[in-house]
């Protein structure tokens, strides 16, 4: 008699705290879900309406809305993003501060004396230390020594030596003659005044 009481009692007690440590776990799960999906969204997006979509797509639907939340949510954090930007912006800097030969703008190494391409003086040796100086730099940064002033890109560039003036070429003889028109010679006229011997 004992055991059927505390069956029949015993087992709808042990269905209500079975119930309520479900309810209790669900209500907990959605309450953490709900949160989750607010600080991924806040974490995603700047923006209050999508943060507060998230969380309400979440609080109506649960864990279906916790799915749907998951397939249309951004790709990427604002951490992530400014990460990938900065990458990007560094890279962008690397390749503008790349030099570049004054002459013929190709990519060159920043030890360069010469320009490999067009043979263009890209640096001049200090006068004190013999160390390539840049164009721009007014003092020696090994030595110290100042440079009297910055050198112009027409300074910069080798003066090329100027071509000998050709050597003018024999002229060849002429084998043509020139002759002048001949001038009409008057017609001989019968004179009467001739020598009667002739």
């Amino acid at each position: 008699m004992v055991l059927a009481v505390w069956d029949g009692d015993a087992w709808k007690d042990l269905a209500i705290v079975g119930g309520i440590i479900a309810g209790a776990y669900l209500v907990v799960l959605w309450i953490s879900a709900l949160v989750w999906a607010y600080r991924d969204a806040a974490a995603r997006s700047r923006d209050p309406l999508i943060q507060a979509l998230a969380a309400l797509l979440v609080a109506l639907f649960n864990l279906p809305g916790l799915l749907v939340y998951l397939i249309v949510r951004p790709s990427e954090t604002l951490a992530e993003r400014y990460d990938r930007q900065l990458e990007a912006q560094a890279l962008m800097n690397e390749i503008k501060e790349q030099p570049a030969c004054p002459e013929c703008r190709r990519r060159i190494a920043e030890d360069f004396v010469t320009c490999p391409y067009c043979r263009a003086a890209l640096r001049t040796p200090c006068e004190s230390c013999d160390k390539p100086l840049a164009p721009s730099w007014i003092a020696c940064p090994w030595c110290g020594a100042g440079r009297s002033a910055p050198a112009s890109r027409a300074e910069q560039a080798p003066r090329a030596e100027p071509a000998p003036a050709p050597e003018p070429k024999p002229r060849r003889a002429s084998t043509a003659t020139y002759t002048p028109p001949a001038k009409p010679q008057p017609a001989p006229a019968a004179d009467a005044t001739a020598e009667p011997g002739s």
